[in-house]
């Protein structure tokens, strides 16, 4: 009995081993049989590495684990080795056990295959196919900031991009002919005669700051930054000038023209010593406003920058006005044969407006290079359509004779019959653009610049131009010329819708903001 009592606790005793030992040594089997799905077709290579062979069993209850017990010391593996998978589908069927050789480049399976989720996003970029995440740009990296997709596409941190920006822009001088002018008392102010000399306009003519504004932005499509809509709209704010003309120290002022009739430069006096006094004002205004829209699709890239192609659509607006008012009063006891007798004093205005309004297709080109958190952008794009003009010319006066105030259509440049009204005409044009600018990211989704942008419209109706200064002066509202006048067969003064072309450039600041 005491026998079966030893030899039943023996029994015990190397169960407790073998369990014990079983254990120990199946735990790294089992884990170096697991392995990750790799693609099949890549040539990976996969190592399965016996790192856990060393390790040393955990003690066991009742002192089996204590020094010197057999089950304390390491366990070697039968065989150990390193086991290479090579390319081509994993073999199916039983499981190869760890410690028989298996032949250089066969397929083997090792334990259940076990499916580990790819991460979307890794140090190089996006992984195609994985789930679609935009990762911000790193604007500290020593060269270049900004993420790299799977082409290698600069990309900002993510899909929409905002920006305003705050215009200063000159429109380009227009021209215009003399409008007014002074001279000694015996010259009347004619253009060639004496010592006769213009006033205005004495340069250029409503050469201004404009100050404006742009707002657009960029939505991307995808996270890739491949294809985009690109859009903005933008203004300069309303701007001229007003100049004002006394008779100075020769006390005329005129406004000159050219007499048809009888083929001489003439004038309107509207200040001379003896007859009237009197003074000119010149006032000219101008606005400028436009829109596109474009589909932007990438073209080229390397690390620090990206090239884009822009196509679309684009409208440009430009409104200007030029207006002339005289305001003169008889001098008392002045001559009645210069002049209307009767008239003591009164106002006469002419104005002319000019609208152009173009619509196009476009097409361009958008950059930007990175280093750090500078950057520079660059747009450069050119626009084919029509443009259509439109010029009001109207005039008035407003005189008081001795028997009481009266009013007439026309005044002196602008005349009824001749030239006033509204008229239009459309027109081929082209309308490039350039803008650079240069910024700082202030943070991965806000960023300062500031550039220089030129905008140039090939044809415009310009108020200046559209001035004729021959004239019929049979037309003029109480003008009397001594002597007997003929009319002329042609009608003078004409519509000349002559067209120009105008640039804006300038100054721009900006802000941007990106999420």
């Amino acid at each position: 009995m005491r026998g079966i009592r030893t030899a039943g606790a023996g029994i015990g005793l190397a169960l407790v081993t073998t369990v014990g030992f079983a254990q120990e040594a199946g735990a790294p089997a089992a884990r170096l049989g697991r392995i990750q799905a790799v693609d099949p077709g890549a040539g990976v290579v996969v190592r399965a590495q016996a790192t856990d062979a060393a390790k040393p069993p955990s003690p066991m209850p009742g002192g089996l684990g204590q020094p010197g017990s057999l089950l304390h010391q390491p366990q070697p593996y039968p065989n150990p080795s390193v086991t290479e998978l090579r390319g081509g589908p994993l073999a199916s069927g039983p499981a190869a056990s760890f410690g028989s050789p298996v032949p250089y480049g066969a397929p083997v399976a090792v334990g259940p295959p076990v499916v580990v989720d790819p991460p979307s996003v890794f140090p190089g970029g996006l992984i195609p196919g994985g789930p679609m995440a935009c990762p911000a740009p790193d604007l500290d990296a020593p060269l270049c900031g900004g993420a790299v997709g799977p082409l290698g596409l600069l990309t900002g941190p993510n899909k929409f991009q905002l920006y305003a920006d705050m215009l200063l822009w000159w429109v380009s001088a227009a021209h215009a002919p003399p409008l007014v002018t002074t001279s000694s008392p015996q010259f009347n102010g004619i253009l060639g005669s004496g010592d006769t000399r213009v006033l205005y306009p004495d340069g250029s003519v409503n050469n201004t700051l404009h100050t404006g504004g742009r707002f657009g932005g960029v939505y991307w499509l995808g996270c890739d930054t491949r294809w985009g809509l690109d859009g903005n709209v933008w203004f300069l704010g309303r701007n001229g000038t007003e100049s004002v003309f006394g008779p100075g120290a020769t006390g005329v002022l005129a406004r000159p023209f050219f007499n048809l009739n009888q083929g001489i430069p003439f004038s309107e006096l509207v200040a001379s010593p003896g007859l009237a006094t009197g003074s000119v004002r010149v006032n000219t205004e101008t606005t400028m406003w436009g829109a596109e829209a474009n589909l932007r699709r990438y073209l080229a890239s390397t690390p620090c920058a990206r090239l884009d192609l822009i196509a679309g659509f684009r409208y440009v607006g430009l409104q200007e006005e030029l207006g002339i008012t005289e305001a003169f009063a008889r001098t008392p006891g002045s001559p009645t044969t210069i002049g209307p007798p009767t008239v003591l004093s009164g106002s006469i205005t002419d104005r002319i407006r000019t609208e152009n309004h173009f619509y196009g297709a476009q097409v361009g080109l958008a950059g930007e290079v990175r280093r750090g958190r500078w950057f520079a952008e660059g747009r450069a794009s050119v626009a084919l359509g029509d443009v259509f003009e439109t010029v009001q010319i109207g005039g008035s006066q407003l005189l008081q004779f001795t028997t009481g105030a009266s009013a007439f259509p026309g005044g002196l440049l602008a005349l009824p019959g001749a030239n006033i009204g509204t008229f239009r005409q459309e027109q081929f044009a082209v309308v490039p653009e350039v803008g650079v600018k240069i910024g700082y990211h202030l943070t991965p989704h806000l960023r300062l610049a500031v550039g220089y942008d030129f905008l140039y419209l090939s044809r415009a109706l310009r108020p200046g131009d559209q001035i004729d200064t021959g004239l019929d002066v049979t037309r003029i509202p109480n003008f009397p010329v001594a002597g007997t006048v003929p009319p002329l067969q042609a009608v003078r003064p004409a519509v000349t819708l002559r067209d120009a072309g105008v640039f804006a450039q300038g100054i721009t600041f900006s802000l941007q903001y990106n999420w």
